[in-house]
């Protein structure tokens, strides 16, 4: 099930889809962020973007040192020139384990959820606009970059593994004199990422569930 799934996910984002909105410059950026609840140091969340030829990959792992065993997160996502989505989730720790798989083809997302004994899927229309994201992780709202401008655009977003739905709104502010572009997402959930002069994360802000991630300079 695992390795069909798997090879589903790759084959689907090879389908023309809904074509996106032209979106705004995403840089290529590696790097490790350190996890913050408050004043706390909670986790590290290492990740990668890479742009080939209009379509963002993003790639991160979490991991979660306040249990035991650690809980972690393994995200890869996917947002082709075409509009092409796809999103693929593992995780594990003391509640379980289990994967999450989302595609997007011909206007339609599907979901689903493979957890032991059990599987669960979903479908509802897509759109140039859909953002997938996942609870407990930073990394996958870095593909929000690419949709964001200084014009306010109407963005929806689904959390897979819950099938959650939320109506965000974002927005690319520009850098004052000496300062560094910031992406704003407000409306369902609260979001700011900050980004480097390179275009690269410094910060990525919650400020409603007080957590952020903020990138480990070497």
């Amino acid at each position: 099930m695992k390795i069909r799934a798997t090879v589903r996910f790759a084959a689907l984002l090879l389908t023309p889809a809904v074509p996106p909105a032209p979106a705004a410059a995403q840089s290529p950026d590696e790097g490790t962020l350190v996890i913050h609840a408050g004043d706390r140091e909670v986790g590290g969340e290492s990740f990668r973007v890479t742009v080939t030829e209009g379509t963002v990959r993003v790639a991160s792992k979490s991991v979660f040192t306040g249990t035991r065993p650690a809980t972690e997160f393994t995200v890869n996502s996917e947002r082709t020139a075409t509009g092409a989505l796809a999103f693929q989730l593992a995780y594990r720790g003391v509640a379980g384990a289990g994967e999450v798989y989302a595609v997007q083809q011909r206007s339609r997302l599907t979901m689903r959820r493979v957890e032991k004994g059990a599987e669960r899927a979903s479908e509802v229309p897509g759109g140039p606009s859909i953002l997938l994201l996942a609870d407990s992780t930073f990394s996958p709202i870095l593909q929000a970059i690419s949709l964001a401008a200084e014009t306010p655009r109407a963005v929806t977003a689904f959390i897979p593994r819950s099938g959650r739905k939320l109506a965000l709104t974002i927005r690319r502010v520009p850098a004052a004199a000496g300062g560094s572009d910031q992406v704003q997402i407000t409306g369902d959930l609260e979001a700011s990422i900050d980004l480097g002069p390179g275009g690269e994360v410094v910060r990525i802000l919650y400020p409603s569930l007080g957590m952020e991630a903020v990138r480990k300079r070497d």
